[in-house]
């Protein structure tokens, strides 16, 4: 009796020690792929699980309350309902993609920043898309980047930016999501083949959305959201008129699902 009871105990305390064994496994090879692309040979991935760590980071308060809570579906309510505050329906498609198919969210640091990682399983290819949610900025550190006061700026970008995140884009090519504010530009700074053909005032057009393939999402920002967004590319003339939180939301869906 005693040698079954024995026997049981150790083949579950073995069951346990190779679970864990698989599970650091797993991390090391996630970490593996991420440092891949944090464009420096010199920074790397870390996961931040510390709860001292975690409390005393330079990070919104709201992260700090998901990233101490070890319950994932907590965790994701707490980062989704931010995402929902400020953008609901703006971004609706993309946030009920995230509700839906987000599998994994894990405070992330590379060198000194600090970032969240979402891990979505495709719902088309079923195969894991790393995303990253850039630690948000403060409205003036975000408006140093336009030559505009940032009061000018639609709230709604403004409040993603300084609220949720500085940049939501595809991890390993850092794009078909909204850019971090270290890859927008304004459209003044490039030369085009076609410019003298453009009606608008370049200074104040700035790209957001990169597809990685030479096409933009453009928004002029002396327009308004509606109607002043544009696909923007070195080959062809802007197409424009186009609702920049539609084309937005409509293109996140289309890089998480291909």
């Amino acid at each position: 009796m005693f040698t079954g009871i024995t026997d049981f105990i150790i083949g579950f305390i073995s069951s346990v020690f190779k679970s864990e064994d698989k599970m650091e496994k797993q991390i090391n090879e996630k970490i593996a792929f991420l440092n891949k692309y944090t464009l420096s040979s010199e920074k790397k991935v870390e996961f931040i699980t510390d709860e001292s760590t975690i409390l005393n980071a330079p990070i919104p308060e709201y992260w700090k309350k998901a990233f101490v809570t070890r319950d994932m579906k907590e965790r994701k309510s707490i980062i989704l309902s931010e995402w929902k505050k400020y953008d609901a329906q703006e971004l609706r498609n993309t946030i009920l993609y995230l509700q839906t198919y987000l599998t994994n969210i894990e405070l992330m640091r590379i060198g000194e920043e600090y970032s969240i990682l979402y891990t979505i399983l495709s719902y088309k290819t079923q195969k894991t898309a790393f995303y990253e949610g850039k630690n948000p900025l403060s409205e003036s550190k975000f408006g140093e980047k336009f030559d505009c006061p940032v009061e000018n700026i639609d709230k709604t970008i403004v409040d993603f930016y300084t609220k949720v995140h500085n940049g939501f884009y595809y991890y390993p090519s850092k794009t078909m999501g909204l850019d971090s504010t270290e890859n927008i530009d304004s459209m003044a700074d490039f030369e085009w083949e076609y410019e003298d053909q453009l009606e608008m005032d370049l200074t104040s057009c700035y790209n957001f959305f990169s597809n990685g393939m030479g096409t933009y999402v453009v928004l002029d920002l002396n327009q308004d959201l509606e109607t002043g967004a544009y696909l923007w590319s070195a080959k062809e003339l802007p197409k424009g008129n186009l609702n920049f939180w539609d084309i937005i939301d409509e293109w996140i869906i289309i890089g998480l699902d291909f």
